[in-house]
């Protein structure tokens, strides 16, 4: 029986190839995109997961309350942390510290940066990092030993085979030897903390003498928590920590769980989307694309069986059951899935590294997965079912006395049915494509918005930390250069971030509250280069000699301090005293995302990690080739990274984003307008004979276009009509997320639809435009 139904099902599709191609075209697409969306789902959800320890680690933060009242988590503590936590709060079992750092591996000749971490002896055992060479127990011990990776192993070495062996690493205090303890073996998952090589803790207390200050932001703090101990307990017993050994930080303690680091961030004590917001936006999209792809199947199939119904009725009175009936058309549907199934898993198998680009990810597509092989069968047989089953229900609904009396199925429920699939095709790209439009306004507003400065002459080089032994004089150098204007070291690039202290105090502070604020640590020369906006006072001036110990401060934090005319006023920030000299407005420490900060600007060489000069001639290329010049004469064992601002801007947050979702406006588009111009070619083909007779009785084409038209016309009004207020409500809360935006485009609510109906009409003129020309006589005689 079975056999037979394969045989006529192939002979179906074979004889109906236009119908057959359309829908594997359509299948195709849909099942391309949701299983590349799964796969990324999988990708992220799969983050740490190696770790014995998974569900039992989390880092300790706090949450800050800052100038505004929002609450923002902190999450670098002071190294002193885990002894206050072993005493107070006994459901954790163990403890490790962990900072990032960058050294210079010289080796022989060649020098490269690595990124890598200090970290206690005890982290190896929190975390399930295998070791292919050495002890877990013993390889953190010694303060001059060093654990790397396989790959970082062989780019050294040539081999892992390296344990005992001498390196030498450079950075800002100089340079110093490790011997290789132990080498760490590649692990197949993707993780969160990521480093080539781990460094005693010691050895970052022995560089920075202030880690250990109960206020200080020097380095993470990874818990394992007991088995069977409660969360919510440890949580109540770290909160008031911080506050209770000092009064005036005003810090609450919790526990982060590893496995929402990349998933999640905390603001004001709510859990908000991170890599979540990729995960959910692009699983979305691949489902949607996906029941488009289903809903065309399902609308083509049914227009199709049209002709079928006898065939189905003459098998019910040849006395074939209905469940025979639905096997057989459900097994067409199960032939087109598997077909398209392939295809669409060799271009997965292509996609998988553009998509990795970018994302930055790692998307595994590994046949040895059994993951993968359940993601392939789940969603190829949720295809099949939820695309085949209705048309195989409508055949088999058929009635053996109807047919018989040549009587076809005109429900009018069913066509309300099929008429509800069209709309919600439409609606899906009409609300993407509006979404699309109000994501690339945010973020053509955020790269072009005017921060005070040229960003097209405006250089950045990260990294000049290393520079500051010799900084004046690669600063007359490069002053030396024809067509720069200035030049200043900074650890804040303008709208890209800046570092926070709470140790600031004035005249009439309460001493109990500790506000933060944002600290940019530059020279004299910081307010030519970025257009500094001087809205009292004056900025620093090397001819003062008090300005070296002064201070700048925004508009924002002169309103926290109480002051109206703050200039001549003094204040403390790290324990150092100074007057303010001046007060600047205008000026973004933060992203666009958020608000004006209280910013404070000091004359320091502290953490000075970026070199930004302004040029007003020559191009970017001949300017750039000089400045590498004047650094390989003071620092020629560094590999610098010259960049325009204005490359910075290129893409934000929002790019990918917004390239994404303008990929699915183009497939489902496509999608949808493949399967309506299907549907217009089969109406067309049903009543060829009335556009015959109409054509002879005087009908012009237009009017014939027109008539074929107006069904598909309603069907995109409706689904405009939908779509707008759902469209407007996504776009109100994705732009609620900046404090600085552009008024809501409303004309996208307009364009977007438009958009939608220019191409869905487009496909269906073609067809309507081919039956409307037929010759009124051949068809007459079709009939």
């Amino acid at each position: 029986m079975f056999g037979n139904f394969f045989k006529i099902a192939l002979r179906f599709l074979w004889r109906n190839k236009a119908y057959s191609i359309l829908n594997y075209l359509c299948l195709t697409f849909g099942l391309t995109c949701s299983i590349i969306a799964a796969l990324n789902i999988t990708r992220v959800m799969d983050y740490d997961r190696f770790h014995v320890n998974y569900n039992r680690l989390y880092e300790v933060e706090a949450n800050v309350t800052y100038f505004n009242g929002d609450r923002f988590p902190k999450e670098n503590l002071s190294a002193s942390m885990p002894d206050i936590l072993k005493e107070s709060v006994p459901e954790i079992e163990s403890l490790s510290r962990v900072a990032g750092n960058n050294h210079l591996f010289i080796n022989g000749e060649e020098s490269f940066s690595e990124r890598g971490i200090y970290a206690d002896a005890s982290f190896l055992d929190i975390f399930s990092y295998p070791l292919s060479v050495g002890v877990t127990s013993n390889v953190l011990t010694d303060n001059n030993s060093i654990v790397i990776s396989e790959k970082l192993a062989m780019k050294l070495f040539k081999s892992t085979d390296c344990l005992g062996r001498s390196l030498l690493l450079k950075d800002e205090s100089g340079q110093k030897g490790y011997t290789v303890s132990g080498v760490l073996k590649t692990v197949a998952s993707a993780s969160y903390l990521q480093f080539d090589y781990i460094l005693p803790f010691q050895e970052f207390l022995a560089a920075n003498s202030l880690a250990l200050d109960k206020g200080a932001s020097a380095c993470q703090v990874w818990a394992l928590l007991a088995k069977n101990a409660d969360l919510k307990v440890a949580n109540e017993k770290m909160k008031n920590l911080i506050s209770n050994q000092e009064a005036t930080l005003n810090q609450e303690l919790f526990m982060f769980p590893l496995k929402e680091k990349v998933l999640y961030y905390y603001i004001d004590g709510r859990r908000v989307w991170r890599e979540m917001k990729n995960v959910v936006i692009i699983g979305c999209l691949g489902f949607a694309i996906l029941l488009i792809a289903c809903f065309n199947f399902i609308n083509l199939t049914i227009a199709q069986n049209l002709k079928r119904y006898r065939e189905a009725g003459i098998k019910k009175v040849a006395g074939a059951k209905k469940s025979q009936i639905i096997v057989q058309y459900l097994g067409e549907s199960v032939i087109l899935t598997l077909l398209s199934l392939f295809t669409a898993i060799y271009l997965t198998s292509l996609a998988v590294i553009g998509l990795n680009r970018v994302l930055n990810g790692d998307v595994q597509f590994d046949f040895s997965d059994f993951r993968i092989i359940l993601i392939f069968a789940g969603i190829a047989s949720f295809t099949a079912i939820i695309s085949g089953l209705p048309p195989a229900l409508y055949l088999a609904s058929s009635n053996p006395v109807n047919v018989l009396k040549g009587k076809t199925v005109t429900s009018h429920s069913f066509s309300f049915f099929r008429q509800g699939l069209i709309i919600f095709q439409f609606t899906i790209p009409i609300v993407i494509i509006i979404t699309v439009i109000i994501i690339r306004t945010q973020d053509s507003y955020i790269r072009n918005y005017d921060l005070g400065f040229d960003k097209t002459r405006l250089l950045i080089i990260p990294g000049s930390n290393d520079f500051e032994a010799h900084s004046e004089s690669i600063r007359t150098d490069i002053l030396s250069i024809p067509g720069i204007e200035s030049v200043s070291f900074s650890n804040c690039i303008p709208a890209r971030g800046a570092t926070v202290s709470n140790e600031v105090s004035w005249e009439g502070k309460d001493a109990s509250e500790k506000l933060h604020f944002w600290c940019i640590n530059t020279d004299f020369s910081y307010d030519k280069t970025v257009n500094i906006k001087i809205s009292e006072g004056r900025y620093f001036d090397k001819s003062y000699p008090s300005d070296s110990s002064g201070y700048l401060i925004n508009d924002v934090a002169a309103k926290v301090m109480g002051y109206d005319h703050p200039v001549g006023r003094s204040l403390t920030l790290d324990g150092k005293k100074g007057t303010i000299v001046g007060v600047f407005s205008d000026f973004h420490a933060l992203d666009l995302a958020g608000p004006f900060t209280p910013t404070i600007i000091r004359i320091t060489k502290e953490g000075r990690t970026n070199l930004l000069v302004k040029f007003s001639s020559g191009s970017f290329s001949s300017v750039n080739e000089k400045i590498r010049q004047v650094i390989d004469k003071y620092k020629p064992e560094n590999t610098i990274q010259v960049m325009l601002y204005s490359d910075l801007m290129r893409r934000t947050e929002l790019t990918t984003a917004s390239y994404f979702a303008g990929l699915a406006f183009l497939i489902s588009i496509l999608l949808a307008c493949m399967g309506l111009s299907g549907l217009a070619s089969f109406t067309a083909a049903s009543r060829t004979k009335e556009i015959g007779i109409r054509k002879i009785n005087g009908a012009t084409i237009f009017s014939i276009i027109r008539l074929l038209g107006l069904h598909f016309t309603k069907w995109l009004t409706f689904a405009s009509v939908i779509a707008i207020p759902i469209a407007f409500l996504i776009s109100n809360m994705f732009l609620s997320r900046f404090n600085f935006r552009p008024p809501m485009p409303y004309w996208a609510f307009l364009a977007g639809p438009l958009i939608a109906w220019l191409v869905a009409l487009a496909s269906v003129a073609l067809q309507c435009w081919k039956a409307s020309t037929r010759n009124p006589v051949e068809a007459l005689r079709y009939e």
